[in-house]
């Protein structure tokens, strides 16, 4: 008799499930979902407002595209989409680059290179202060 009660409770959840338009499996889909999806990052303001001290010039992008092809393009891809070959492992999901260029203040993209955060890891020990901005000139030409 005890478990007569669980399977109609049971029983219950999955036509309840049903009626509420999801299944368990498209619930396992939005939770993974949003997993993946990271909350905005931010720098703090006064990080925001660092000008960058290396003129965005030819050889200025060459460089961050150097340094980007090593070290980034495995998680934010050929493009800075967030597609690299290592973004489907990685969660929260790798930032859209592409898309955050000329939105976001040079000194905003050098702190989240130097100090990362979660599965981003903070560059500011492996690169010197100089190739962090080529990388921020390199980012914000990824547009043109």
């Amino acid at each position: 008799m005890k478990h007569k009660g669980w399977v109609v409770l049971l029983g219950l959840m999955v036509l309840l499930s049903g009626t509420m338009g999801w299944t368990h499996g498209e619930l396992k889909h939005k939770e993974k979902k949003a997993l993946k999806e990271a909350p905005h990052w931010s720098a703090p303001e006064s990080a925001k407002k660092v000008k960058n001290p290396v003129p965005s010039n030819k050889e200025s992008i060459a460089r961050g595209r150097q340094l980007y092809e090593n070290d980034c393009v495995s998680c934010h891809g050929k493009n800075g989409q967030g597609d690299g070959p290592d973004a489907e492992y990685i969660t929260p999901a790798p930032s859209n680059l592409w898309a955050m260029a000329g939105h976001h203040t040079d000194g905003d993209l050098a702190w989240k290179i130097k100090k990362g955060k979660g599965p981003m890891p903070a560059w500011e020990d492996a690169y010197s202060e100089e190739d962090i901005w080529h990388l921020v000139n390199y980012i914000q030409n990824l547009k043109k």
